[in-house]
């Protein structure tokens, strides 16, 4: 086996992380949309959908908006058939948490 089988067998044994995009104003909570459907290992009702969710801050420097970590909210989180979908909620959550503010 050479270095490229050898470089493709493990690609296709390590889950590969979506790319993702997302919408932000002074260190507030992230509204993110994945631009690339997942491709899990062993396939899941994730395979071929795109995401969006909501990571918000915590920790150190959140009420002075300097925080440096951020989790996900599971209750946030749906997936979607059309990436333009999975975008336009993100815009719309982060319209809503503007107008909330």
């Amino acid at each position: 086996m050479d270095t490229t089988e050898l470089s493709q067998y493990l690609q296709r044994l390590l889950p590969q992380e979506a790319r993702w995009r997302y919408f932000q104003k002074e260190r507030g909570p992230m509204f993110v949309w994945t631009v690339e459907p997942f491709k899990t290992r062993y396939g899941g009702k994730a395979d071929g959908k795109y995401e969006s969710v909501v990571y918000v801050p915590y920790g150190p420097g959140l009420r002075s908006g300097k925080a440096t970590r951020w989790k996900r909210d599971e209750d946030t989180a749906s997936l979607h058939a059309l990436r333009k979908d999975a975008k336009a909620r993100a815009l719309r959550l982060f319209h809503e948490w503007l107008t909330e503010r």
